[in-house]
């Protein structure tokens, strides 16, 4: 019989854990450069650091990637300006799905939906962050174009800004394949197939200041990320925090010209949870607001996640059966059972 005094009691030390981070654990400093310089031996070497980095903790900073400083401070810039608006200004870009991938504006504590990522802190309140968000299109004129992106009006600069921002990190996510697939003893093109037309969120998040910690409340409550990877820049305004080794809770700072990045249930799924999807949550408790963005980086739709065969043995057979990224998505968000 479940002891549910004691559950009670875990479950209230890990919320108190993520609360108050204590913990002085590294997060290690991944450069990439190597890998992308075309020497054989760069590949190999940067593979085993990021294939021991995603066994056992799931985030690290990665410098090397070619990404211009001046370039994310701009996005910063055309983010601030955005989220500056008048409320009735970023209604007209309001939030919506297409085909499972999200786009527009979600005000500030927007309950959330009844999917699979909402329950990991029981009866958390709505997240107090505002986002705005900018998915990948197929061009105009492709058989399959839909249009899924709202743009703001009036804000002459801010869609071309963010737009080449996006088309960097989708880039930068594109270099990441080989490696992975080296990571796992795979071919370097093993990944490419599943990327034909690869998902690629990008999110302006804005998190004002919450004084009270505690009773569930949260800039975003604790969750993992449903994307094969995610790339965040990151302000100099602290609030995030990681869940680490230990079971303690790390808060994160910022290292400037990096990146902070983490992979995603996609990942998991794909390794046969040899790959971590980490638990990360924020709670901004400055005294001015807080601004991150995130880019998510996963597969075409209807690619097949299906255990990578390198990571199945006799003792560990596939413990996850094969699923689409667009139907792990639907089940994320709520839109399926």
């Amino acid at each position: 019989m479940e002891n549910r005094g004691e559950a009670a009691t875990t479950a209230l030390d890990e919320t108190r854990l993520m609360d108050h981070p204590d913990s002085t654990e590294e997060i290690p400093i991944l450069d990439i450069a190597p890998a992308l310089s075309g020497d054989p031996a760069g590949l190999e070497a940067v593979a085993r650091e990021l294939g021991e980095i995603t066994r056992t903790i799931g985030f690290f900073y990665l410098k090397g990637h070619g990404v211009p400083d001046e370039l994310v401070d701009r996005v910063f810039r055309e983010s601030r300006r955005f989220h500056a608006l008048p409320a009735e200004e970023k209604a007209k870009v309001a939030h919506r799905f297409t085909d499972s991938f999200q786009s527009g504006y979600v005000p500030p504590a927007t309950p959330r939906k009844a999917g699979a990522n909402v329950d990991i802190i029981e009866k958390a309140k709505p997240n107090l962050l505002a986002k705005y968000l900018v998915t990948l299109e197929r061009p105009v004129g492709h058989p399959e174009y839909k249009p899924m992106n709202v743009w703001p009006e009036n804000l002459p600069g801010f869609r071309e800004t963010v737009s080449e921002y996006h088309a960097a990190i989708l880039n930068l996510g594109r270099s990441f394949l080989p490696i992975w697939a080296t990571s796992l003893g795979m071919p370097k093109d093993y990944f490419d197939k599943y990327f034909g037309h690869p998902h690629l969120t990008l999110s302006l998040l804005n998190y004002p200041p919450q004084k009270v910690v505690g009773d569930r409340q949260y800039g975003i409550a604790p969750h993992t990320d449903n994307s094969f990877m995610t790339f965040l820049a990151q302000s100099n305004v602290p609030g995030l925090a990681v869940r680490m080794p230990s079971g303690h809770w790390r808060m994160v700072e910022s290292i400037p010209g990096t990146f902070l990045v983490n992979t995603g249930n996609v990942m998991t799924r794909w390794t046969n949870d040899v790959y971590l999807s980490t638990k990360h949550r924020v709670i901004n408790t400055a005294d001015v607001d807080r601004y991150s963005i995130p880019v998510f980086f996963g597969p075409s739709g209807d690619a097949l996640i299906e255990c990578i065969p390198t990571c199945i043995t006799p003792d560990r057979p596939a413990r996850h059966a094969p699923i689409t990224y667009r139907q792990l998505r639907e089940w994320y968000y709520g839109l399926r059972d």
